[in-house]
């Protein structure tokens, strides 16, 4: 990290460094146990993949800063620090911080994503794969209680229970009657999770699921504290001193839409391998001045595609660069609701007039690739590259359709309206109010008035006022992006299975969801992957419900003395855990 995912489009250029969701996917993603210590800003596994900074052991003799403080650029205000509500990516970066849960995703030498344990020592799995027993470790709160398995049963169950409107709850429905209670068709004490003692976390899954162990790194499995969380109502995860950590970092200050400061949390079990002593997360909005902060040192590492500033960063030495995919797609949705975007052929033809080259191109600079499928070719299915496997299902239906602007004809003559494309005006919602975003909107409207005939105008409102309004289905079509929360295939395809709600479109069916359902029972992996591809294909030919755009791609600036510093495909985001300052203050 689903990684939830839906994340502004804006920000897809400002923070390209980042990862999921938080689930969004925050979007998160991942595998198992590796040493950390010798890594060093290891990354992504993609060809195109460089890194200037050489790995090196920390020992007595690694020489560091007397200051350990970084910098770092979150974007975006997090919608809440509530494990069981927050969605956004940067929500989930905090959290990855804060939280110690079964397991964490970190990276091996070689820059491949590793589950490895954390909150629990060890594990295991019933030959029928039905059964996971959890073995806790010795840890604690920061305020210094206990952290139990019982922590972890409410947190699953509140993640669950159909009053907490936790979109990501979802994602537990492998367990055993997880849906039935998020659905209100069972009580709590039948779902499959259950603390067989104060050390001892038992699942059971309603069937055998091929990653599971993924979703043990994710939040919706994090342990929560009953009894903080009721004391505080509605409020808690909205202010620093409304939360409650027992990972690497606690939050110590919130001052909203301008920073989050994390610092080293003393109570934390592995705090000796914590070197870092404070986390400044500024929430910087502006490409530019993100890109001048950079510069300047007032931030550490971040996100960087205008080529001129690459040139610039280039030209100092003085930052590594790390690049490869994010497990990210880029996106338009429609609203199915709406009047003109209930054809599947209108929506056919908004997909197949985007310039995805010229977008990946001119917007993106050449960092982004165009994107002719969904999944992101980050993805793998039980090893196999799903993308790969799957081949890219637009480019055949641009063969089917050579002229969107026919097809649009169609679908306009199916509605009964004008069958006049220049008397359609479309209302394109962003998540962003500010030049970039509006420059973006511009390349649109030429873009569909060249390729449909149709008038664009564009609609400017802040990250919080846009996922309402989608949510509730206010808007026509709009622009976000999904980041995967775990390594598998499903982190991009149980969103639209009905009620998730994770993006909203109007669009639901049964046939979607039984196909999602088999695929989340199984583990054949060829049968799989050809579900997947029949998931894929209804999702952005047959039915058009979201037209993505461009797969992202990280292109991170990072200052040299920032050492041992993650950026996992999946997880949360940048990972700090075992990072250290070596120069900065020199």
């Amino acid at each position: 990290m689903k990684t939830k995912k839906i994340l502004a489009l804006l920000l897809a250029l400002v923070l390209v460094c980042s990862t999921a969701l938080v689930a969004c996917g925050e979007k998160a993603e991942a595998e198992k146990p590796a040493t950390t210590e010798n890594s060093d800003a290891v990354v992504q596994q993609d060809e195109d993949t460089i890194t200037t900074a050489a790995a090196e052991e920390v020992t007595e003799e690694t020489q560091m800063d007397e200051v350990q403080i970084v910098d770092y650029n979150l974007g975006t205000e997090p919608q809440t620090l509530d494990i069981a509500r927050g969605t956004d990516m940067y929500s989930s970066q905090v959290l990855v911080e804060t939280t110690e849960g079964l397991t964490r995703v970190l990276q091996d030498e070689n820059g491949v994503d590793k589950i490895t344990p954390a909150g629990a020592e060890s594990w295991e799995v019933s030959e029928d794969g039905l059964v996971w027993t959890f073995h806790l470790r010795d840890y604690n709160w920061e305020d210094g209680k206990a952290v139990t398995a019982m922590d972890f049963e409410y947190g699953v169950k509140r993640v669950l229970k159909p009053e907490t409107a936790s979109q990501y709850a979802f994602l537990l429905y492998p367990i055993l009657n997880a849906q039935e209670y998020n659905t209100g068709d069972a009580e709590a004490d039948a779902v499959g999770v259950k603390a067989l003692d104060e050390k001892t976390l038992q699942f059971t899954l309603a069937a055998p699921c091929a990653y599971f162990e993924a979703l043990s790194a994710f939040k919706t499995t994090y342990p929560q504290r009953q009894d903080v969380v009721e004391e505080h109502g509605e409020k808690w995860g909205s202010e620093a001193d409304l939360t409650l950590s027992c990972g690497p970092f606690k939050v110590t200050e919130w001052v909203h839409d301008n920073m989050i400061v994390l610092e080293k949390n003393p109570a934390y079990w592995d705090a000796d391998s914590v070197i870092l002593e404070k986390i400044n997360m500024h929430i910087i909005k502006d490409q530019d001045a993100s890109y001048n902060s950079l510069f300047n040192g007032s931030i550490d590492l971040g996100g960087v595609s205008k080529p001129e500033w690459v040139q610039k960063f280039n030209e100092t030495g003085d930052y590594y660069l790390i690049k490869g995919y994010t497990a990210g797609t880029n996106y338009s949705i429609f609203n199915t609701k709406d009047p003109l975007f209930s054809n599947v052929k209108v929506r056919q033809a908004f997909s197949l007039a985007i310039q995805r080259q010229e977008i990946a191109d001119v917007i993106f600079n050449g960092i982004f690739e165009p994107a002719y499928g969904w999944v992101s070719p980050a993805l793998a299915c039980q090893g196999t590259e799903y993308r790969a496997a799957a081949g890219n299902p637009l480019e055949k239906l641009a063969e089917q359709y050579p002229d969107p602007k026919a097809l649009l004809i169609e679908g306009l003559k199916e509605l009964g309206m004008d069958e006049d494309p220049s008397k359609i005006t479309v209302t394109y919602l962003n998540s962003g109010t500010t030049q970039w975003s509006r420059t973006y909107t511009e390349f649109l409207q030429q873009m569909y008035q060249q390729a449909l005939g149709i008038n664009l105008e564009g609609e400017y409102v802040e990250w919080g006022v846009y996922s309402q309004r989608v949510e509730n289905l206010e808007f026509q079509m709009g622009g976000a992006a999904w980041t995967g929360d775990y390594n598998d295939p499903m982190t991009f395809l149980d969103l639209f299975v009905s009620g998730t709600g994770i993006i909203p479109t109007g669009w639901e069916s049964a046939e979607y969801d039984a196909l999602i359902k088999e695929v989340q029972g199984s583990m054949d992996k060829d049968v799989r992957i050809e579900n997947f591809k029949k998931a894929e294909q209804m999702v952005i030919v047959d039915e058009a419900i979201v037209a993505p755009t461009v797969y992202r791609k990280r292109n991170t600036f990072v200052r040299n003395y920032v050492k041992n510093m993650m950026i996992p495909l999946f997880g949360g985001g940048v990972e700090f855990k075992y990072a250290y300052m070596d120069g900065k203050t020199k």
